[in-house]
């Protein structure tokens, strides 16, 4: 078995991190991660470099010697975008012929119902899912061009360590701003678990892969529950009670009315170099279209072509409130019950 090498760009974010240690489990894989900062990924046991990914002349030094690269960028639409042609451009200078790329289902857009992989592609929805498409035509060209490309399209990530999905949903339902929404939480959740997203990257590493495809998997837990059933089931979980429900009048006001203000506030925090870990989260607006989209992923392919098993439902859940649980004292006591009332 030839050993490989994999570059894990954005490796000190949330699957980055996963997935670095998940490689390290193989028997084929030496990962090395990269980041633009410098961050202690797989227990300090990994390699580390600092590499600006939207540089393309650093970016392509950087792949020198490497297999693939696995790209788990966040972070800004340039980070997402420009940092995806950069990567094109660099790997087509070296040796390194595949890309995993991380995209996600914002690439559907507004759409609704059973979403397969054939789905058109729909920039609409904001800055985020403009980007991503953006990054995925530039992937697009690296598989016309001779590159082996495999994008994998997840649902919301969720587990030990995710802030976005364990985290700030929990400190919003220990303080009463989150809870059964009613009909604007009866949308489909497609939560997938951070280990089954690892699951798929590395599979798809090893993908067969034809001369000018560039497959496409989404990834989504067929047992993932609407968001409403998930905001309970942490709630109670987390012991969060009683579960109140919210109105649409309070789930707007905190949205619309407080979050611009409360994200102004951890902005110049961070700007001043203090710690935001007190602050209320700031409740962005485009989560209340999310709660309330009836979008359900169709994730046959990456059972069928990559192998993927999924966590239980159950067994994730409780992944998730044991970390939160765990982690909770890393946070100052919350400013308050609720942030808006109705």
């Amino acid at each position: 078995m030839r050993i490989r090498k994999i570059l894990v760009l954005g490796g000190s974010g949330h699957i980055g991190r996963q997935l670095v240690d998940a490689l390290k489990n193989t028997a084929w894989a030496v990962p090395v991660s990269a980041s633009r900062r410098l961050a202690a990924a797989g227990g300090g046991a990994v390699e580390n470099l600092r590499v600006d990914s939207r540089d393309v002349q650093a970016l392509t030094a950087a792949l020198e010697g490497f297999d693939a690269v696995v790209n788990c960028v966040a972070g800004d639409a340039r980070s997402i975008s420009e940092g995806a042609r950069v990567l094109v451009q660099a790997a087509l200078g070296t040796q390194c012929r595949r890309i995993v790329h991380l995209s996600t289902m914002s690439v559907y857009g507004p759409v609704e119902g059973q979403v397969r992989e054939d789905t058109a592609l729909d920039p609409t929805l904001g800055w985020y899912g403009q980007a991503k498409c953006d990054a995925e035509k530039h992937m697009s060209e690296f598989a016309r061009r001779g590159g082996e490309a495999v994008v994998l399209r997840p649902g919301c990530v969720f587990g030990p360590g995710s802030e976005l999905w364990v985290g700030r949903v929990g400190r919003w339902l220990q303080t009463g701003r989150l809870g059964d929404l009613g009909v604007a939480g009866d949308g489909w959740s497609n939560l997938v678990h951070v280990d089954d997203v690892c699951q798929a990257l590395i599979a798809a590493l090893e993908l067969p892969v034809r001369p000018g495809d560039m497959p496409v998997f989404n990834l989504a837990a067929p047992d993932s529950p609407r968001w409403n059933d998930y905001f309970v089931d942490l709630a109670l979980a987390l012991q969060a009670t009683p579960v109140p429900r919210i109105g649409p009048r309070q789930l707007r006001l905190d949205a619309l009315l407080a979050g611009p203000p409360l994200k102004a506030m951890q902005l110049a925090f961070k700007r001043l170099g203090r710690p935001t870990a007190g602050l209320p989260d700031p409740m962005p607006p485009g989560l209340l279209r999310l709660w309330a989209q009836h979008i359900h992923l169709d994730a046959t392919l990456a059972e069928q072509k990559l192998g993927v098993t999924w966590t239980p439902y159950a067994a994730s859940l409780q992944s998730c409130a044991d970390w939160f649980t765990g982690n909770t004292a890393q946070h100052s006591p919350p400013l308050g019950k609720a942030v808006c009332t109705p």
